[in-house]
């Protein structure tokens, strides 16, 4: 790989990890999201006691994750939206 491929691949990575961070930033303005922070550092530790198995583990702090990933899917839906227009509708 050429030297100007290969820091441009090496750019476009350290920008990429730039923006995800400015993301979880944002998310983290979220009440919702906030919430959902706060209840994952009760129920992770408590998912290790309530786990019978590696599977159950799994499941459990899988749901977690899923909740996570969800809400901030939410959010970044709700901000293009905004995003598109500022007015409030009934829908």
């Amino acid at each position: 790989m050429q030297k100007s491929k290969l820091y441009n691949e090496c750019r476009r990575i350290v920008l990429a990890f730039g923006y995800s961070v400015a993301g979880l930033k944002s998310a983290l303005s979220e009440a919702a999201f906030r919430l959902e922070i706060m209840v994952s550092i009760i129920a992770v530790p408590l998912a290790f006691v309530i786990a019978d198995n590696a599977i159950e583990l799994s499941l459990l702090i899988g749901s977690l994750l899923l909740v996570m990933i969800v809400e901030l899917l939410n959010t970044a839906i709700e901000t293009a939206i905004n995003r598109i227009s500022m007015e409030i509708h009934p829908l």
